[in-house]
This record gives C-alpha cells, structure tokens and sequence, in this order.
C-alpha cells in the first residue's frame, strides 16, 4: 500500500530518460515516450497505457492527474503479495492523507487517502504501507519554479535560497514534522481499528532524491538565462548557488526531519536523497537519449538521467509540466529496488529499521543497494 504524494504515486513513470527535441505526435522521440504506441497504420500517444485514468489535470476536466504510473515505486518493488493499491497522489498535502473525521480533504474527486485505506484495509491483510509526503508542505514546487524563474528571467545573482531559505528551515523544525506525526497516528489508528495492529504490518516513510546534482557535477556551465546549455539542452536551468541550496539545505534538510520523525514515531525509514547520484537531471555522469536509441533498444539505464528535466519551453514541451523534476521510468525502478530491500529487512529483523538507498557507479539500476543509515 502506497499512501502520499507524486514522489510515490509514479509521476514522470511516462518518459524513459530525457532527450532534447521539439514533441512528436508520431514517434518515440529516441525511444523516451513510452506513451507511443505503433501498429501497422503508424504511431501515435496514448498517455493512459502508462497512467491509466489518472493522467490529465483535473483544471481540463478530464481525469484525475494523480499520475499513478504503471512503473510507480510499489509496482516496481515486485515484493510476493497478491496484490498492490497505490492510493498516492501528484500534489497531495498532508490533509489529502488524513480521514475526513480528522481534518482530512478531498483531493482531485477522491477521499482522502487514509479513508480509502480504511476500505481496503477491512478486506484485505496488509503487509506493507509504504508514505511518501512533507514535500508540498513545504511548498517544494514553488521553490523549484522560483528558482526557475529567476534563473530564466531575472538578473544574474537574483537567487532564490534567499528568499525561500528561512521559511523552509522554519516549517522543517515543527510545522511539517507535526503534520507528518498527525498522518502518522492517524494510519496507525485506522489500521488498528480495521484489525491490524501495530507490528502486524510494515509500515515506512521515505525521503525525496534529489533532482539536480551538485554544482561541480554540472555537465553544463551555468551560463546566463535562455542562452544557456543548462535551459536548453540540458532541461536543468538552476544557479550554482540555488542547486547546491536544494541539495544540501532542502533535500538534506527534509531527509534529517524525516529521519527524526520516524525514529520518534517508531516507524521504519527509507533514506532516497543519495539514490540518484551521478543520474540526475544534467549529471556530468549521464547523457540524454540520441539518435540509434529506441523503445525496445532504450538508452541504458547506466547511462540515462533517472529524473524527468524541466518539460516546457521551446524544445522541452513534452508531456505535462508536472512531471519535470521527477523520477522517470528509470527512477521509479530504482525506488522500486529500494522498497524491495527495506521491505525484506523490515521483515527479518523484526525490530525498527533505517536505511539509505545508493547506487553503484557504472552501473545500472542493478546497481541499486540499501546500506545501514547511522543516527549519531
């Protein structure tokens, strides 16, 4: 069971590694549209054969846009039960998760995620619930469009860890810890009161990876505005300032107030900010699809960005926007494993366990493995 935001639910599962060129109705785009669809009359796109009915926005009155991908992270798992229910959604808050009957909401046309559990919690044994949530909380996208923004169209040295990093740091030390604490509870009393108490399950929060890497990891200088490699081609257009802010600050700063929350909370904890090292969006270390890659012969996954770049723009226009800076078909795999591990550890060691999610350099998604995270 997988409950919170689009980090979980499968957003960006569409797109199989990124590649710069202006969107095709008719092919594949080098084999990174996994929405295209051939037979003998041509190819076309079918973004349902990946999201189902959960793909377009709710503003055009069509679907749902929860975008729950058929590579989303519990799917990918592959972990031995009969079946799997992906209850998360792209742009939930943590009221989306708690019951109506405890402040919850309901979120694009659905209950709140912990009423729907309700529901299946009465007719099925769970063994795993699996959360992803604080992200939006935090106001994460806007802090990533900001940054955008300014880096797009505002002077040079118009950052945006400046106007943001105090508010985050703020909301870090309780305000989204206790909102986290509340969804917390609220699971746990839901499932007890449906007949699962405490220990018969696994029941886990995870921490976000981080979409863009480090300054000096950069495959392109940073450059001024739309002139610059990192708009187009690279889909990364972020200062050197703002990128090592949401890496160190941001990204580090949610995983150390998730840690803390379970470890307080008494949950297991699944660490995700180092999972993409060296495959993020721009990674010196990865390249974007080219021509002679194909849907049945892709881009490897040791070589591919596990991120979706930025999609908009002149030649980025591909898809839904809200599917940039997450992770891809590629990327769900790689939180797939990692869930896969932790899952296992959480059943034999029979105790509370945390654990940090790594890749192997030159390798693929096999290279995905879990290493011990150390409290001090």
């Amino acid at each position: 069971m997988s409950l919170g935001d689009s980090f979980i639910s499968g957003e960006g599962g569409r797109w199989q590694g990124n590649v710069d060129m202006a969107y095709s109705h008719t092919d594949s785009m080098y084999g990174t549209d996994r929405a295209t669809v051939c037979d003998p009359s041509g190819c076309r796109k079918d973004p349902t054969r990946v999201y189902d009915g959960s793909y377009t926005d709710p503003t055009n009155g069509k679907e749902n846009g929860c975008h729950r991908s058929d590579v989303a992270e519990l799917t990918e798992s592959h972990i031995p039960v009969d079946r799997k229910f992906n209850l998360a959604c792209s742009g939930a808050v943590t009221d989306n998760v708690l019951p109506l009957a405890a402040g919850g909401r309901l979120f694009k046309g659905e209950w709140p995620q912990a009423d729907q559990l309700e529901d299946l919690a009465r007719t099925y044994d769970i063994k795993l619930v699996q959360l992803s949530i604080g992200g939006n909380d935090l106001g994460f996208s806007d802090i990533i469009r900001s940054c955008i923004t300014r880096f797009l169209a505002s002077p040079v040295g118009q950052y945006c860890w400046k106007v943001f990093d105090w508010d985050l740091k703020e909301k870090l030390k309780r305000e989204v810890p206790n909102k986290i604490k509340n969804v917390i509870d609220q699971v746990r009393r839901v499932m007890r009161e449906t007949g699962h108490p405490d220990g018969s399950y696994a029941f886990a929060i995870q921490s976000y990876p981080s979409p863009v890497p480090l300054s000096p990891n950069y495959r392109y200088s940073q450059g001024i505005g739309f002139s610059s490699s990192r708009y187009s081609p690279g889909g990364c257009p972020f200062y050197n300032e703002d990128t090592n802010w949401a890496r160190m600050d941001v990204v580090k700063g949610i995983a150390d107030m998730l840690e803390g929350v379970a470890a307080e909370k008494n949950v297991h904890y699944l660490d995700l900010q180092w999972a993409f090292d060296g495959h993020e969006v721009c990674a010196k270390t990865a390249r974007q699809a080219r021509a002679g890659d194909t849907l049945t012969h892709p881009i490897p996954s040791r070589e591919a960005e596990w991120m979706r770049f930025l999609s908009a723009g002149i030649s980025h226009g591909q898809g839904q926007v809200e599917e940039s800076f997450h992770p891809n078909s590629y990327g769900q795999k790689v939180l797939g494993r990692c869930l896969k591990g932790l899952y296992d550890l959480a059943r034999s060691a029979g105790r509370r366990v945390e654990y940090t999610c790594l890749n192997s350099r030159h390798q693929g998604v096999e290279g995905v493995h879990l290493e011990p995270l150390g409290r001090p």
